[in-house]
């Protein structure tokens, strides 16, 4: 039995790259072994800059390779399922970047069949696996912060207006809510144990088919509250990428939550008020670029026969999606695709 995971990479874009570079900081157990793209040349390019074997001019040539034991599908939300679903009756472990599907049926059938070919499937949200958050986790069972009230968060982008961007097109799934708002949902669900989602609101502006700016708030069961805003069109009243943890004794705060590297404990100086100090700073530089955590993840269960991952099982992706789903439902949203 090999010690060791041969590592695919379908669509060699952005985000394929940022994963390459985690894999390739993180030898040993995962090794680089191929990369396949509609366009052979533009995979031989990814393969020589970041040392993979060997290159495929399509998806269906990569998948009938039998040395491939997983892939990580980093193509546009839209082409997930598709491409899942193709990795998996190739007999295909599989790594999916998030969202891994556009609603609860593509994701739910998803499952289904890797369950039912006992193969690994996970969504690729690196979030659930990040050192940092696992640190305000740890403060937060410590009491550092007394009971926890209250979460506030902001993703916001200001990307200009272009109907060429996958963030604008409604074909490919785009707008705030399942490329940024996704975060801000799945932090407050770690911070709160995952316990049930009992009551929701929400406000959207829509830009040509996609949801451009969104403004939510969340009630879980312990009756703690989250609101958040994402938008791939506007920036924040405040910073735009931080979140803020509010307790009865204090509060954490951490730029770039969804990929922080540094969180702080704001302590109130007494019962009145909000004057408050820094008593403490939880510094967690990632090893790579915070992709590593995700795959190693992944490697350690393929290898170990596990077919999800206790971090990020499945049925938090079926929760995640649920929310999104229950959201677009709000808005009176759909995807041309889903009509």
């Amino acid at each position: 039995m090999k010690d060791y995971v041969n590592w695919a990479i379908l669509a060699p874009g952005i985000i394929a790259n940022s994963m390459a570079k985690a894999m390739a900081g993180s030898k040993g157990k995962i090794h680089l072994y191929a990369v396949g793209s509609r366009n052979l040349e533009r995979a031989k390019e990814f393969a020589d800059k970041w040392g993979f074997e060997k290159a495929y001019g399509s998806y269906e040539e990569l998948l009938a390779d039998p040395e491939v034991d997983a892939v990580y599908v980093s193509n546009p939300h839209a082409f997930h399922f598709q491409s899942v679903m193709q990795c998996l009756n190739a007999g295909k472990h599989v790594l999916c970047e998030k969202p891994a599907g556009c609603n609860l049926q593509q994701l739910t059938t998803m499952i289904e069949t890797a369950r039912a070919k006992k193969l690994f499937f996970m969504e690729a949200m690196w979030t659930a696996f990040n050192p940092c958050i696992k640190k305000q986790l740890e403060w937060i069972a410590d009491g550092k912060i007394g009971e926890v009230k209250h979460i506030e968060s902001f993703f916001c982008n200001r990307i200009p207006y272009d109907p060429k961007s996958r963030l604008y097109a409604p074909e490919l799934a785009g707008g705030a809510l399942l490329d940024l708002g996704i975060y801000n949902i799945y932090y407050a669900m770690m911070i709160n144990k995952f316990v049930p989602i009992t009551a929701h609101s929400s406000t959207v502006r829509m830009c040509k088919g996609i949801d451009a700016w969104n403004s939510v708030t969340l009630t879980f069961e312990n009756g703690v509250t989250t609101s958040f805003e994402s938008a791939c069109d506007m920036s924040a009243g405040t910073e735009t990428h931080n979140a803020v943890i509010y307790g009865t004794k204090g509060f954490i705060t951490s730029e770039n939550f969804f990929l922080a590297q540094e969180a702080k404990i704001h302590t109130f100086k007494s019962e009145w008020g909000n004057d408050n100090e820094i008593t403490e700073v939880a510094k967690a530089p990632f090893d790579v670029n915070g992709y590593e955590y995700e795959v190693r993840a992944a490697t350690h269960c393929i290898l170990n026969g596990e077919l999800e991952c206790s971090v990020h099982p499945h049925h938090r992706s079926v929760e995640l999606c649920t929310m999104m789903d229950t959201l677009r439902a709000d808005w009176n949203f759909k995807y041309p695709f889903e009509d």
